[in-house]
């Protein structure tokens, strides 16, 4: 499994009400430059950027569809499947929230090496059913 990260800011936002983990969308979005702990804002131009939006991956990556419950954030899990070109490299899948003004950052994972799809691959980005996406305690 990767390793989740969460970016430095997540916990001053969530504390100053920038983010509603049960209503707003995180997205997860793929790419291979390594992200920074101290960005702040989803940037698909300069710091995050993606793998050709084609061949089975979405423009500005998927939707997490994710809840807040309990103190934890959870998700359903992503399936890409490449389609005919595929879809990469990347290594890291960054979360954002999307419905924020600004695109602020949740966190990321690491999945250690990049990864290029070739047509018929898939890759599951797994939000794990029992720990979920992140939890605060």
């Amino acid at each position: 499994m990767a390793t989740f990260n969460k970016f430095t800011s997540f916990a001053t936002e969530v504390g100053l009400k920038s983010h509603n983990l049960n209503t707003e969308t995180i997205k997860a979005a793929l790419t291979n430059m390594a992200p920074s702990a101290g960005q702040t804002v989803f940037d698909p131009v300069t710091n995050h950027p993606p793998p050709a939006a084609a061949n089975g991956y979405t423009a500005g990556g998927h939707d997490t569809q994710n809840a807040w419950s309990a103190g934890k954030l959870t998700g359903t899990d992503i399936v890409i499947t490449a389609t005919a070109g595929g879809i990469g490299p990347f290594r890291y899948v960054v979360l954002y929230n999307d419905d924020n003004a600004t695109d602020m950052l949740v966190g990321w994972y690491d999945y250690g090496s990049s990864i290029t799809l070739a047509s018929g691959e898939t890759f599951t980005i797994d939000f794990d059913g029992t720990n979920g996406i992140l939890t605060i305690t």
